[in-house]
């Protein structure tokens, strides 16, 4: 395992060397590709540095502070003040100023680490190794900050639309709900029994008689007259087992009169809770044209009986009475006579044909209305 592979976090670093005096930078130079490392620039001018630094930055600079022109201290400011165009590379100050004062303006004006010459070159090595671990560490967390800058950004647009695409539900749901003629309750189930209405449409108003406010202080039990526990175990149980059941009630309207609805009852989850779809539809002058409508049946089935029983009876008498004189020598009776008995069995046939029509007929419309 060579010394590249052992430091292994970073691949082929870009190392950058300024120092004025060209035996330095020769060294140093010597140094790191005995040491594995390739990938090196070197500069006996500042000036070259700077410009440089501003389309290709290193992955760690070793810099000496005693140069003419350009010190090394102008060098450590300019890379300060202008960060966010060079951004974060480590910076290793390697000088012949010994001075306390030296070290700490250098390590406080943004140096990473600094030496003084002459150096050891063991030392020189581990100080790189440990600068470009900590450069490559930084890079890491950095990819894994805009990896997930990155994540974020997109799960920020999915929720956004998300979002847009539930509030556009929403509102075609709200427009279906508050249009819908029929009336609609919602509101949570459990086995105690039924909750308070947490939403009602516009048409619950009408046909309750009650506010929307006051329809969510009230619950099913105080406008379904047929509640009872046993009427509400019965339909819990049938619509936990089938999901949605149909079937007619009685309900109680603010006012005190009673109207004949058929419920359309529907288990949905909302918000992790059991919920009840009530849909109330007013059937209530259906049911009294049906009820009327039976009543007529009946009636019409007692006129049936009536023309079927006791009207045909005298009848069935006259036309046996007519058959018996049709059994005579009708010879021996005059014409005028003939003629009379003739009429009046014809007519007795007649009418017992539309006695017998108006029977079938009533029979029929039972049929029917039993259907």
């Amino acid at each position: 395992m060579n010394n590249q592979e052992q430091i292994g976090e970073i691949s082929n670093p870009l190392i950058y060397i300024v120092d004025d005096n060209i035996q330095n930078t020769f060294l140093l130079e010597n140094l790191l590709i005995l040491t594995g490392y390739n990938n090196i620039w070197t500069t006996n001018d500042p000036e070259a540095l700077l410009q440089r630094l501003l389309y290709k930055q290193p992955d760690l600079l070793l810099l000496d502070l005693m140069m003419p022109k350009i010190s090394g201290f102008d060098i450590l400011d300019q890379i300060k003040n202008q960060k966010n165009q060079f951004g974060y590379f480590p910076i290793i100050v390697i000088t012949a100023d010994a001075e306390p004062k030296s070290r700490d303006l250098a390590l406080s004006n943004g140096a990473n680490d600094f030496m003084t010459k002459p150096f050891d070159f063991n030392e020189v090595k581990l100080r790189i190794k440990n600068q470009l671990l900590y450069k490559s560490l930084l890079d890491q967390l950095q990819n894994t900050n805009d990896h997930l800058e990155d994540i974020v950004a997109k799960r920020t647009v999915e929720l956004v639309k998300a979002k847009e695409e539930a509030e556009r539900n929403e509102k075609k749901f709200r427009q279906l709900f508050e249009s819908n003629l029929d009336n609609i309750n919602l509101f949570h189930i459990d086995e105690s029994g039924p909750g308070l209405f947490f939403e009602s449409n516009s048409a619950s108003e009408e046909m309750l008689g009650y506010s929307k406010e006051e329809l969510e202080k009230l619950s099913v039990k105080d406008v379904d007259l047929n509640m009872s526990p046993e009427y509400f175990n019965s339909k819990f149980e049938l619509l936990k087992e089938k999901g949605s059941i149909s079937f007619e009630t009685i309900i109680k309207r603010k006012d005190g009169e009673q109207r004949i609805v058929e419920v359309k009852a529907t288990k949905i989850e909302i918000e992790g809770k059991c919920t009840v779809m009530n849909i109330y539809r007013d059937i209530t002058e259906k049911s009294k044209y049906i009820e009327a409508l039976l009543q007529q049946n009946k009636t019409l089935k007692e006129i049936a009986w009536t023309q079927s029983h006791i009207v045909r009876a005298p009848l069935a008498k006259m036309m046996g009475a007519l058959d018996l004189i049709n059994s005579m020598d009708m010879q021996k009776c005059d014409g005028e006579l003939r003629e009379i008995l003739e009429i009046s069995y014809n007519a007795a046939l007649e009418l017992d044909q539309i006695i017998r029509d108006i029977s079938d007929k009533s029979n029929q419309n039972q049929i029917s209305l039993d259907l």
